[in-house]
């Protein structure tokens, strides 16, 4: 019964009817929830402010109810509020998709990009590097624009001396965005600054939670057909989702002992599996899921942060574990102490400013000894 029902929330009437009585039923019961939340022994973690466990069980709601009625942005390359800063980006016409992104059915497209803190530009002696960043969202929301990315941009742009240029990728919400679109559209972006005359040691891939997955898959992408594009310069994994399999089966995220610390939840989870490796993709292939298929990256420092009240917490260190494991590979894994999934991206909403201004910091240090 409930299946069936979930089927009708993302159409009208049924959407709208949805989500009024949720927003009644959320405003109503706020009150009771701050009172609840008021004793720090009652809130998630007791070294949580009453902010804090406030909106990390708000977003968790949100989170949960769009995921239900199918909700996500629609897809559009019109500049927007970012004005000279978007762009579009057109795919290559060279040979760069080969092995697992020539599909049959799914080929590369226009996509955007927009550039932070200003359009990129070579004469600019202040700035050294450009990031690359794909945005999260489960594979199945975001856009990677200001009003989603830009408290983001902002930590990377404050401590390093970087451009980013951050990819509106194809979300998989959208009809024939499964994989392996979105990773077509990472080739698409990183060969585009090629292009423009950008040499890859200037480059630093980058990703949060599904981005960070997409970031694990170029690099895999690039070892599995050497030659095909030069390795960039370092690789920055913000809580990347490297086990997005486990999503499959009922009750990943409710069976996991960090479920009350974190806002991931059951609904998002699985519709961005479901939605970003359909059959005939292969969820727990080395591509979709790379948590327990470790690969050579060698010359390709890569940055690996979690947080350790977070559901991915786990997959993580494992991750990294078993890229540690090959010789060659240069791995630094930096935990954020008692905070959720992707403080990198969130962190301003939730009120862990502090923390991901560190964990920022702590990166940005890091960064500085692989730019030189």
């Amino acid at each position: 019964m409930a299946a069936s029902i979930d089927s009708l929330l993302p159409y009208q009437p049924f959407k709208a009817i949805y989500v009024l009585t949720v927003l009644l039923y959320t405003l109503a019961r706020f009150p009771l929830w701050l009172l609840s939340l008021l004793p720090r022994s009652l809130r998630q973690h007791s070294s949580w402010s009453l902010r804090q466990a406030f909106m990390v069980r708000l977003v968790k709601i949100f989170i949960y109810h769009s995921s239900r009625v199918r909700s996500y942005p629609a897809w559009s390359l019109q500049p927007g509020n970012e004005k000279e800063r978007f762009e579009r980006i057109t795919p290559s016409a060279k040979d760069i998709y080969r092995g697992v992104l020539n599909d049959k059915e799914i080929k590369p497209v226009e996509i955007g990009g927009t550039w932070f803190p200003a359009v990129y530009g070579p004469g600019d002696m202040k700035r050294k590097g450009v990031i690359l960043h794909f945005h999260g969202g489960a594979f199945v929301e975001g856009d990677g624009r200001i009003q989603t990315f830009g408290y983001a941009a902002n930590l990377l742009t404050s401590h390093t001396d970087a451009w980013v240029l951050s990819v509106q990728y194809r979300i998989s919400s959208n009809p024939g965005c499964r994989f392996p679109a979105a990773l077509q559209d990472v080739v698409t972006a990183y060969q585009s600054l090629l292009d423009r005359g950008i040499p890859a040691s200037f480059i630093v891939v980058s990703g949060d939670s599904a981005g960070g997955n997409m970031a694990a898959g170029f690099l895999r992408y690039i070892e599995d057909n050497p030659g095909i594009l030069p390795k960039p310069r370092a690789a920055l994994l913000w809580c990347p989702w490297v086990y997005p399999a486990i999503a499959m089966k009922p009750y990943s995220c409710t069976g996991n002992p960090r479920y009350e610390t974190d806002f991931l939840n059951d609904a998002f989870a699985e519709w961005g599996i479901k939605a970003y490796a359909p059959p005939p993709v292969d969820p727990t292939s080395s591509y979709v899921s790379p948590r327990d298929h470790p690969f050579k990256c060698e010359g390709v420092p890569m940055w690996i942060q979690f947080g350790s009240l977070e559901i991915l917490a786990a997959d993580i260190v494992k991750f990294a574990d078993g890229m540690r494991s090959i010789e060659g590979n240069e791995v630094e894994l930096h935990e954020d102490e008692d905070t959720p999934h992707d403080i990198f991206l969130v962190g301003g909403l939730l009120g862990f400013q502090d923390k991901a201004q560190k964990m920022a910091a702590a990166m940005g240090a890091w960064l500085k000894t692989k730019l030189r």
